[in-house]
């Protein structure tokens, strides 16, 4: 088994028939079709295919592979196989198109135990750092003397905080000689399983450039231009905030080699299950003489938009790019620049889920997200409202036209009625002078 380039998971397995006659994927004398499903991840379906079969119907060995339909960063589960079994009589030659009488199906169960992982960011461009997420306030300001254990590896639920944290990696013993300094955090989800990883060399940038690969995208911390931080996702804060920036977090702060930054998991919980959720972060590592621990370098973005505003049509994206292809974020990042940058996987408990659904799509920071969540309740009770008020109108037009023809008729019989009446004499009426006001 293996992940191909879309991340979808491949598997390959070999069958041997014990009966005479073969596997079929399908017969035109059954209903039955051979299938894959998994209990483990219900929505996942499969593509199951007959790759090649030995010519004959004296208990041949074959070879299958199904592929998912999409890709999910967890494969792990029992896949439960079935194939239609076709049976032949033993005075039948095999034919390229087999003559033989389906079966009810016999069933397997494949135990797989897979799960993508990012590729780890390369030593020089993380600068030998480390980088955490942590559910516990205390964990992320301690000084990490006593480890961090399996709290690095925690899902977070609905509403918790996610504490991300920074620091020089303890095995390199720098002691107080390095300053690690977060300039920005990052957040997106991939599209079609895809996982984002930072390798300039294939033109992969994680979260740092819009890509059709990734879904949504924001950028949650600035520390040089606080202003264009994406605050919310649909109608629900981030409420991330650097650890400089919340007085109870000093203890980390004044740490040497450590920096750190927190964030809300709510609206995280916006996308359906299966979509996953990573955080990049960019950082400065310099020693103490030239850290600075104040502000932070201007972003590179807003230089791009505010350099010459004559010569930058408006529409332009937000990160100007350079003749070959690469942001400039992703240039200013390296061990000459003394600029690192790292990737985390953000592990998302449902169980406890309030919201399934993204309720509303969001613009921030200029990323249109490119996949809404159909089958909407909102959208079915709009349907429903719209086609109650077409009702209503057609009912108050067909009333108004009735109302119309009766009155049209009523008209026509006082207008005949003279017509009809016994009298032979003429009808006389005396019309009197404009201008004369007496009677003759």
């Amino acid at each position: 088994m293996r992940i191909n380039e879309h991340g979808r998971l491949v598997v390959n397995f070999r069958t041997e028939a014990r009966f005479h006659g073969l596997f079929v994927t399908a017969h035109s004398a059954s209903p039955m079709t051979s299938m894959v499903m998994c209990a483990d991840h219900p929505g996942l379906t499969f593509n199951i295919s007959l790759v090649r079969s030995e010519p004959t119907y004296n208990q041949p060995v074959q070879q299958w592979t199904f592929i998912s339909d999409f890709a999910v960063r967890d494969y792990t589960g029992t896949y439960t196989v079935k194939l239609v079994p076709c049976t032949a009589s033993f005075n039948v030659e095999y034919t390229f198109r087999p003559v033989c009488h389906p079966r009810d199906p016999v069933t397997f169960d494949l135990d797989i135990r897979f799960q993508q992982v990012s590729d780890p960011v390369a030593a020089e461009f993380s600068l030998n750092t480390q980088m955490l997420l942590l559910s516990k306030r205390a964990l992320w300001l301690s000084d990490g003397s006593m480890g961090f254990g399996q709290e690095s590896d925690s899902a977070f639920t609905e509403g918790d905080i996610i504490y991300g944290r920074v620091m020089v990696d303890p095995v390199q013993n720098l002691g107080d000689s390095f300053i690690c300094n977060i300039e920005k955090v990052f957040l997106c989800t991939g599209a079609d399983g895809y996982i984002p990883k930072y390798n300039p060399d294939n033109f992969e940038f994680g979260c740092l450039a819009d890509s059709p690969s990734l879904l949504y995208r924001f950028k949650i911390i600035d520390k040089a231009q606080p202003e264009t931080q994406a605050r919310t996702f649909g109608s629900i804060s981030f409420n991330a905030y650097l650890a400089v920036d919340d007085p109870q977090a000093m203890a980390l702060v004044r740490q040497p080699g450590s920096d750190g930054f927190r964030l809300e998991s709510t609206a995280l919980f916006q996308v359906l299950a299966g979509r996953e959720w990573y955080i990049h972060a960019i950082y400065t590592v310099r020693s103490r003489d030239n850290a600075n621990r104040g502000i932070g370098k201007r972003s590179v973005e807003y230089h791009s938009l505010t350099y010459s505003r004559h010569s930058i049509p408006t529409s332009q994206s937000r990160y100007r790019r350079s003749a070959d292809g690469v942001p400039d974020l992703a240039q200013d990042i390296g061990a000459e620049r003394n600029r690192g940058t790292n990737i985390l996987h953000v592990a998302l408990d449902r169980r406890t889920q309030i919201h399934p659904d993204l309720k509303q799509e969001s613009q921030a920071d200029g990323i249109v997200p490119r996949e809404l969540n159909h089958g909407d309740s909102s959208d079915n009770r709009l349907v429903l409202i719209i086609g109650i008020l077409v009702a209503v109108l057609f009912t108050v037009l067909l009333i108004i036209l009735i109302v119309l023809v009766v009155r049209s008729r009523q008209e026509k019989n006082v207008t005949e009625s003279p017509k009809s009446s016994s009298s032979t004499e003429p009808m006389m009426t005396h019309v009197p002078e404009s201008n004369d006001s007496s009677e003759v």
